[in-house]
């Protein structure tokens, strides 16, 4: 299945781009209905027509290994996004500010809502920051683009508890339940686990990098001067 994947990533990404599978396929707890979550990046938007021959290949592999095709959300909407998407999710500008605090709501099941741009970039992040396999393609950009989206989910877990400290344990349970008891695909996609706690380690290093949140005591981490509840899309290779 991966390597049908990989097929249409080289057949499809614009020079210089990337693709990955993400979801429960790549994290191997796919289930009788899972299907197979992909989405390919590039600087440019795929044109009508090459947009449809990729719709048509992904429902292929769906053919092909029996997977059901989940199309709440279309195939236009999160099949392939552009640099400019990546920015976008990585500078968490798919969530509302309240008083400047960051807060993500749960997940809207209404097809205007799960076909918005917005909500195809908190797919992105979460493609970027969950269990997924790479495809091919630019693995420098793949790899600058993962480290950003780290950092912003860090950025977002300090933001969302709003107090002067934060630890692993913390972050982990202020993404993966919102204050209204939603959890997992009804939020932000993310379960407790070793892959969520090395990701936000890897992007609360990444701040202390940049100066943004400081260490303390080894295993608490906070805010440098109020740097610690935003950051920019930065650059890409």
């Amino acid at each position: 299945m991966f390597a049908a994947a990989a097929q249409i990533c080289r057949r499809f990404v614009p020079a210089g781009g990337y693709g990955l599978v993400y979801g429960s396929q790549a994290a191997g707890t796919d289930r009788s209905d899972s299907d197979l979550d992909m989405v390919l990046l590039g600087r440019p938007r795929l044109g009508y027509h090459a947009m449809d021959e990729l719709i048509t290949a992904v429902c292929c592999v769906h053919d092909d290994f029996g997977l059901p095709a989940d199309t709440e959300v279309s195939y236009e909407t999160k099949l392939f996004a552009t640099y400019a998407d990546v920015d976008r999710a990585v500078g968490l500008l798919c969530f509302p500010r309240i008083a400047g605090v960051l807060r993500p709501g749960p997940v809207v099941v209404e097809p205007s809502w799960l076909n918005s741009p917005t909500f195809a970039q908190r797919l992105l992040l979460n493609a970027l920051t969950s269990e997924h396999v790479f495809l091919g393609g630019n693995v420098a950009r793949y790899r600058a683009d993962r480290s950003r989206a780290e950092q912003a989910i860090a950025v977002l877990a300090i933001s969302m508890l709003e107090g002067p400290e934060i630890t692993v344990p913390d972050a982990v349970r202020v993404l993966t339940e919102a204050p209204s008891g939603a959890r997992g695909k009804d939020f932000l996609g993310y379960t407790p686990g070793s892959r969520l706690c090395s990701t936000v380690q890897s992007g609360l290093a990444s701040l202390v990098a940049r100066n943004m949140v400081e260490v303390v005591d080894g295993a608490r981490f906070r805010r440098c001067h109020g740097r610690g509840d935003q950051v920019g899309p930065g650059h890409a290779a």
